[in-house]
């Protein structure tokens, strides 16, 4: 590829062709998630349009606990077996990237305007190992979900751990969750996305350089504590949720500051405070949860639909650090920087300083109140094309408590040649401060190819070209390739 500076770039693909092969030509039987296919003996085209797609029976089937909504209200006369209730997924990846934004990191390599020297790597990694424990279906009205990962360096996440109840009929029933849950469950375009990247909107931050007021709410990728109410009506489900919201931290590795879910609460026993994923208790915002809507309507069995999504929240958003500094200002005794220093020849990224933020109000902090609303929509044309796209409005709150906006879309098609490969290719779009005369527009070209080999083993390759624009004359590139190999069982 040529960037604007008339350097070439050139990927590397040998890597990954072998890769597909050797894992291509091992494919067996067919099966669904493992879990449910022990239980059920039923083919992944059941729930699946292409992995990890649903069509509509495994929305359902999601949707009623883990268990086919004909199945609601009546006893489960299986005798207990483990290893219907627990999976375990594996992740391997490998990136080839040439970029002048390293790691995708949202500091800005930037002297003078212009987009700094573009670097390449190359690199095969351990993702995540994944364990599903106690995940199913039990007694006539519950199920439950739990996800764990664990990632390198002894990361521990947990992206699920649910109960929910259900009870009704097949065609109209009601279902609630409480426990820690992603934001929505999608249907078509809002579902989970074929390749292994997620549109911009719902994953980049509006600010979150470390040298200014940080804006990080993304509306995915942040599993939040909550309960959830709502209900199926023929094709209709609707959803209001009640979460414990967002909190942000500055992560040193990354330069930068990040959000994070808050699971828990901000005590432990008598008064006293806890260090995990929680707000902390003299924060402007630990006592106030965030809402959030949904509605889908299911249009066609294989992926179409129409989904709209409203999310209202708040998160303490400091604008210095607990010695007075604002964000990105210099200490003029200390001489330390509170964030990330300003990009200099020497340190083209900034070096990092004071990290400790002053979340109260009497120490600067304020209230970010914010909301977005999204639409999405999808329809299959014949058996094998599926066009798709959304769009999304956010509105966020300024130190002073006017507003800004921002706004995001992305198009995609997805051509499936039999339930072993899919193919495909979107385009995004992103502005995180919306204006005419604001030069920070995001865009990006993803063409993808996802293989499920039916035996626990899936390839999905995307290469994603992204560019980020930095004033009138001046953009940043990102040119990325990943491939990832999956295995669950």
């Amino acid at each position: 590829m040529l960037n604007r500076n008339g350097i070439t770039q050139r990927f590397n693909f040998l890597f990954a062709v072998p890769l597909i092969f050797l894992t291509t030509v091992a494919s067996q039987s067919a099966n669904a998630m493992p879990l449910f296919a022990r239980k059920l003996n039923v083919p992944c085209a059941t729930c699946h349009t292409t992995i990890p797609r649903l069509n509509q029976t495994g929305y359902k089937f999601r949707a009623a606990g883990y268990r086919m909504p004909e199945n609601i209200g009546k006893s489960d006369d299986d005798k207990f077996d483990l290893g219907n209730f627990f999976s375990a997924r594996a992740q391997m990846r490998f990136d080839s990237q040439a970029t002048n934004q390293p790691n995708s990191a949202p500091v800005a390599n930037v002297l003078g305007g212009v987009a700094g020297e573009r670097t390449k790597t190359n690199a095969f990694s351990f993702q995540e190992f994944t364990l599903y424990p106690l995940t199913g279906s039990f007694g006539k009205y519950m199920g439950s979900l739990a996800e764990l990962s664990v990632s390198p360096e002894d990361f521990f996440e947990v992206e699920n751990a649910y109960v929910r109840f259900v009870f009704g009929n097949q065609k109209n029933f009601f279902t609630s969750r409480v426990g820690i849950f992603h934001p929505w469950e999608g249907f078509g375009a809002s579902d989970r996305p074929y390749s292994n990247a997620r549109p911009l909107f719902q994953t980049s931050p509006i600010s979150a350089g470390g040298r200014s007021i940080p804006y990080v709410y993304q509306p995915w990728g942040i599993d939040e504590a909550g309960a959830e109410v709502g209900g199926d009506f023929n094709n209709l489900s609707l959803r209001v949720a009640i979460l414990s919201g967002t909190l942000v931290r500055f992560e040193e590795e990354a330069a930068a500051f990040l959000p994070f879910p808050a699971q828990t609460g901000p005590w432990k026993g008598a008064n006293q405070a806890i260090s995990s994923l929680t707000k902390p208790f003299d924060s402007i915002s630990h006592n106030r949860p965030d809402f959030s809507a949904n509605a889908t309507y299911l249009l066609n069995p294989n992926g179409g639909g129409l989904t709209a999504l409203y999310y209202h929240g708040n998160v303490a958003t400091p604008t210095k650090c607990t010695d007075g500094i604002n964000i990105g200002a210099t200490d003029p005794v200390t001489g330390e920087v509170c964030g990330v220093s300003a990009a200099t020849a020497a340190s083209p990224y900034g070096s990092v300083g004071n990290t400790e933020l002053d979340l109260t109000a009497a120490g600067g902090a304020f209230r970010n109140d914010f909301d977005r609303v999204a639409l999405y929509g999808s329809y299959p044309i014949g058996k094998h094309f599926l066009p798709q796209g959304g769009v999304q409005l956010g509105r966020d709150s300024n130190p002073d408590n006017t507003k800004f906006n921002s706004r995001g879309a992305f198009a995609e098609g997805m051509w499936s040649f039999g339930d072993r490969l899919s193919t495909g290719v979107r385009y995004d779009w992103y502005k995180p401060k919306y204006g005419a005369n604001l030069f920070n527009t995001q865009q990006a070209v993803t063409p993808w190819i996802n293989i499920p080999l039916q035996n626990g083993f899936q390839i999905i390759a995307e290469y994603q070209h992204r560019d980020f624009m930095i004033n009138s004359l001046n953009h940043r590139q990102n040119d990325t390739f990943q491939a990832r190999l999956i295995f669950i069982k």
